[in-house]
């Protein structure tokens, strides 16, 4: 991921305690957020005034973004560099790789996509994926780790067997024959084009399908 001029006008102006640093290309310092879970869309969303919103939650935790290494799915690699995760994971009596941490780096891992890799903007990257994992992080140190589980969305184990999981799920809505307009399979309520429609896309260009 590049920072443009206007990314960093912009992470000065929304997150004034994340720095940027252009020569080690990393992006350093306090995530400082307000977050809540949107029913309606079944999704964690940035705060905004006027939304009905549930689970509201404000927090800040240490981080470091690297910008230049990425992750399994091409988005950067992100650590939480207070350990707080281990604490929290301590306090729930789990391992951290439950809280969905990498056991061989500790880097966060912030989810799983058969859909191509496109260059996100620092603004979609930290609303879509890093806001989303800390605001569940925070939950379940909050109320526990099966209610952030049951009460926020359902999850795929980490690691390999939540690879299994995810690529037998968009295998079997591959096998649908769903117009883009229909409801999701995945009981999201959404519709499928809004859904996972780009995934089962892919997959089935990647499998020939």
């Amino acid at each position: 991921m590049k920072m443009t001029d206007s990314d960093i006008t912009w992470l000065e102006s929304c997150f004034p305690n994340l720095q940027y640093e252009a020569d080690t290309q990393k992006i350093v310092g306090e995530l400082d957020f307000c977050a809540a879970y949107d029913r309606a869309l079944g999704k964690v969303i940035v705060y905004c005034s006027g939304r009905t919103v549930d689970r509201f939650i404000r927090d800040v935790f240490e981080i470091v973004i690297c910008l230049s290494i990425p992750d399994e799915n091409g988005w950067p690699k992100v650590y939480e560099a207070g350990g707080r995760h281990s604490k929290i994971a301590k306090k729930c009596n789990v391992a951290n790789t439950d809280l969905h941490f990498n056991a061989h780096d500790g880097s966060c891992c912030l989810g799983l996509k058969f859909k191509d890799s496109r260059s996100l903007s620092i603004r979609e990257f930290l609303e879509k994926l890093v806001i989303p994992f800390f605001y569940r992080l925070s939950y379940t140190e909050s109320f526990g780790i099966a209610p952030s589980r049951n009460d926020l969305w359902d999850e795929y184990s980490h690691g390999a067997e939540g690879e299994l999981e995810h690529r037998t799920e968009i295998s079997k809505f591959a096998k649908l024959n769903l117009g883009r307009n229909d409801l999701c399979p995945c009981g999201s309520g959404k519709k499928y084009k809004k859904c996972h429609l780009d995934e089962v896309e892919f997959f089935k260009r990647k499998h020939g399908q």
